[in-house]
């Protein structure tokens, strides 16, 4: 949407996904969306007698000669109860891809024209039917991968995040009126606030804000993905391990050491946790350039990672190679795999368990199919927060940019206030930072931020 005479427009959409399907559903939003789709109507009932959020079963016909498109639902919203606070119409016809757009053309040939993307969304944000939070929630639960990010994007959608910018913006409102009435009553003997109380108010406001940006970095790996890199020597059985967590032969696995020499990531969906899995070439020493890219590229991928699952041959005693991948790894997030563990174990586990007083270790056996489960577990309790941790709210770059602004103010308002400086200082900090803040609802906003945000969604949301 181009500019703000736009947003009094009747607009339509096709609202599922493209293809053919069961059902199919064009949506009309707007003032005239009611006459728009009461021309396309043809039932028993008369148009004026249909009741809101109650589906008609009738025809769907050209209003330019009356032909028959197809049967459907015809679903009115009439406003302000509807998704975009305007009147709506749903028409759920059969999933045809011709039949949807003949049912569109039509709309607009009777005056709706074309929504662009996320122009519905848009104008429930408008309407103030939902904040600019929730909004972007909308899109996050579209996109959800996996069973953790479509609850972070569940609690958004119901303002989790907006409620408690909601309380921070009230707490900064009484600490401001308390400053404001120091500027303005300065010489009055009225019983002010004084220089403690407000720096302990401010602090008050800190602490749950900063908390907040510090839950930021879970909150973007639920809501983007972990990475979990597969490492070890060559012939371990990284490439084993790497499909059966993909339920195919994606990596080629041979007896022939060297035979991964590049990575390979794929994505997998464990207990609902969203991750990106990456095989690795086996650590060795080698004069082939070609496999020594391989380690480099494998060492590099590593310190990236949010987890690294560190495979040994538990058959075998330790070797030069494995050895070196030990000092690589000392500092990694890690869980370390006793592979081969059907076989007799020889490998030097107590010193392992020395050298990693705090490390997951793990007995698997890919080939035997034990350990596996365990495994699962232990890499999804090694990755998400806490059971009684409160869950992070925070996880959209903007927000996070948002927040640290406000952050950023406040602190300087603390510094104001402790160092006995004019009241207008802290003043003028704190309402920048409630400003900040109201960025992340959209209440302090600017047209090519929302053309940004809405700008990403689909056409018909």
């Amino acid at each position: 949407m181009k500019n703000r005479a736009a947003e009094s427009d009747t607009i339509c959409a096709i609202t599922t996904p493209p293809g053919e399907g069961g059902v199919g559903i064009v949506r009309i939003s707007g003032q005239a969306a009611s006459q728009i789709a009461a021309s396309l109507y043809r039932g028993t009932l008369s148009w004026d007698n249909l009741k809101s959020h109650t589906a008609t079963f009738a025809e769907v016909i050209d209003p330019k000669n009356s032909t028959l498109i197809d049967e459907a639902l015809f679903l009115p919203m009439f406003a302000p109860h509807s998704y975009t606070g305007e009147d709506v119409v749903e028409i759920q016809a059969h999933g045809n891809p011709l039949i949807l757009n003949k049912i569109l053309s039509a709309a607009i040939l009777q005056g709706a024209r074309l929504a662009s993307p996320g122009e519905f969304t848009r104008r429930a944000f408008i309407a103030g039917r939902i904040d600019l939070a929730q909004a972007e929630a909308v899109m996050e639960i579209v996109t959800a991968k996996s069973d953790l990010q479509h609850q972070w994007a569940l609690g958004q959608l119901k303002g989790q995040l907006s409620l408690k910018i909601s309380g921070l913006k009230k707490q900064l409102v009484a600490v401001l009126a308390q400053i404001e009435a120091s500027i303005d009553f300065s010489e009055e003997e009225l019983p002010l606030q004084g220089r403690d109380k407000s720096a302990s108010s401010i602090r008050d406001i800190l602490f749950p804000m900063r908390a907040l940006l510090e839950g930021y970095e879970m909150g973007r790996q639920i809501r983007e993905g972990f990475t979990v890199v597969i490492m070890g020597r060559a012939n371990v059985g990284k490439s084993s391990l790497m499909n059966h967590f993909l339920q195919e032969d994606r990596a080629i696995v041979t007896p022939i050491a060297g035979t991964t020499r590049d990575l390979l990531q794929e994505p997998v969906d464990l207990s609902g946790l969203s991750i990106k899995l990456v095989d690795t070439a086996g650590y060795r020493e080698s004069v082939h350039p070609v496999e020594q890219e391989g380690v480099a590229r494998a060492a590099r991928v590593q310190k990236e990672a949010d987890l690294v699952l560190w495979v040994l041959d538990s058959s075998q005693a330790l070797t030069k190679d494995d050895l070196y991948l030990a000092e690589m790894l000392q500092d990694r997030p890690l869980i370390i795999l006793l592979n081969k563990s059907d076989l007799p174990s020889v490998i030097e586990e107590k010193v392992l368990r020395l050298k990693y007083p705090n490390t997951e270790f793990v007995h698997i056996s890919i080939k035997s199919d034990t350990g596996l489960k365990a495994l699962s577990d232990c890499i999804k309790s090694c990755l998400i927060v806490s059971p009684e941790k409160e869950p992070p709210m925070l996880a959209l770059l903007r927000h996070r940019n948002a927040l640290m602004a406000a952050e950023s103010r406040l602190t300087a308002a603390l510094v104001s206030v402790e160092k006995g400086l004019s009241w207008e200082f802290p003043a003028i900090d704190l309402r920048e930072s409630m400003d900040a803040l109201g960025e992340i609802v959209g209440e302090t906003t600017v047209d090519s931020l929302l053309n940004e945000i809405f700008g990403q969604f689909c056409i018909g949301k």
